[in-house]
């Protein structure tokens, strides 16, 4: 059956209405009224009181499946909205010249109304593959009551599945060329924990061993530390639908960003004494991992960063590896086909996600993930990342309906080609 334009629209709007900031039951109850119209089953995972997730299954039965699974996710809960000063209410899905206004227009409601959408159009379609459409809680807040409890009911079934996210699908340009950006992976994390121990006393006098100073010269290490440069399978890949010449400000960070390695520092605590200079101060500091990097190769580089610094120590908290999703398979390639007659554009371009998903837990398993949740050329890439999180937040109509169009046909060519 197909899903009117309209009623797009009114499942949309409808979304941006419902305030999902931290608690998803009033979303997950409006997605299970809807298929339950449908006739299509579904199962609710609720961690704890009002984070919700919604998992329902169409298609083959996993048993029978002759091909691996495809996966629609999306993340149904929205970053606040305090302190910003919004020319409509965040969450009255207002219109204005072809622009729905809303917390979670861009991020990520629309992908999560196309993706239900799409799934509907496909109720009585005979599909060789189980097709899972997955709405999750918590995602903006690090997932802890979201992915991973789907995960570890269902992992077993999602493995080596085929599985559309956020992070990707907006218009770039290079040298008067349009692409559409396509995530193909994620970068891993590690989390480490530094105290830096030393003499106290006052600002203004004089002490050897001074903490702030090994902090400093800590710092320093890491400002200077350059990463080397590996051509991982996405870099190989962007390099070459590019060409030599990068002239794209943006694409030449993502050139950079998709071959090396990156520190990031998170939090810093030096304590609240006025005029003292602190005897102990503590910092939380990110590695950006690319995929493949194992927890040895970080401690070499945190033995060389430390060498010689007294009283400074470190602690690993937390690893996580990051994954690559494979850019040679039919499923890609039908994908970027099926976009290419829906958007204006030479090639999907390959990058790593700038943040974090909840495509990590299915990464891994192993699945792949790729990041397209296709915007229309009416909102360029430098304006997604102006509007994503910010106030006046939102999308044009268009997005929403030609994006459910491309994954509706996207599910019929998979079907086809098995």
């Amino acid at each position: 059956m197909r899903v009117s334009d309209e009623k797009i629209i009114e499942i949309f709007s409808t979304m941006i209405q419902l305030d999902t900031t931290n608690d998803e039951q009033a979303m997950t109850d409006y997605i299970g009224g809807i298929l339950d119209s449908h006739g299509i089953h579904y199962e609710i995972i609720e961690p704890s009181p009002g984070r919700t997730n919604l998992i329902s299954r169409l298609g083959a039965e996993p048993s029978e499946a002759t091909e691996p699974p495809v996966l629609f996710i999306s993340h149904t809960d929205v970053v606040d909205c305090e302190n910003q000063n919004w020319s409509v209410p965040p969450f009255s899905a207002e219109e204005r010249d072809g622009m729905i206004y809303g917390r979670g227009t861009l991020d990520t409601k629309y992908l999560t109304a196309m993706q239900l959408a799409a799934c509907i159009e496909h109720k009585d379609t005979p599909l060789p593959f189980p097709l899972y459409f997955i709405a999750t809680a918590d995602e903006e807040r690090g997932s802890t009551h979201g992915m991973p409890h789907v995960v570890t009911s269902y992992g077993k079934a999602f493995l080596h599945g085929r599985v559309i996210n956020e992070g990707g699908g907006f218009l770039v340009h290079n040298n008067r060329t349009s692409y559409y950006l396509c995530t193909a992976g994620e970068k891993g994390r590690c989390t480490v924990q530094v105290s830096i121990e030393g003499t106290a006393g006052p600002a203004s006098f004089r002490t050897e061993g001074k903490a702030v100073d090994r902090y400093v010269m800590l710092l320093q290490r890491i400002m200077e530390y350059t990463f080397e440069e590996e051509e991982t399978g996405v870099a190989g890949h962007f390099r070459e639908v590019l060409g030599e010449t990068v002239n794209n400000p943006f694409l030449k960070k993502f050139d950079f960003y998709n071959s090396h390695d990156a520190f990031s520092l998170r939090s810093v605590n030096i304590g609240r004494q006025v005029n003292v200079l602190p005897s102990m101060i503590k910092f939380d500091l990110e590695i950006q991992m690319l995929p493949g990097r194992k927890k040895e190769k970080i401690i070499s580089i945190l033995d060389e960063l430390f060498e010689g610094i007294e009283g400074a120590s470190w602690e690993i908290t937390a690893f996580q590896e990051g994954f690559e999703s494979d850019l040679t398979s039919s499923f890609f390639k039908t994908m970027e086909e099926t976009a290419l007659t829906y958007y204006p554009g030479e090639a999907l371009l390959p990058v790593y996600a700038l943040g974090r998903t909840d495509g990590r837990f299915l990464g891994t398993l192993p699945s792949h993930v790729w990041g397209f949740a296709p915007v229309s050329e009416a909102i360029g890439f430098t304006e997604v990342l102006r509007l994503v999180h910010q106030e006046n937040e939102h999308i044009d109509r268009d997005s929403v309906i030609l994006g459910t169009r491309f994954l509706s046909d996207l599910l019929t060519k998979t079907g086809n080609r098995t």
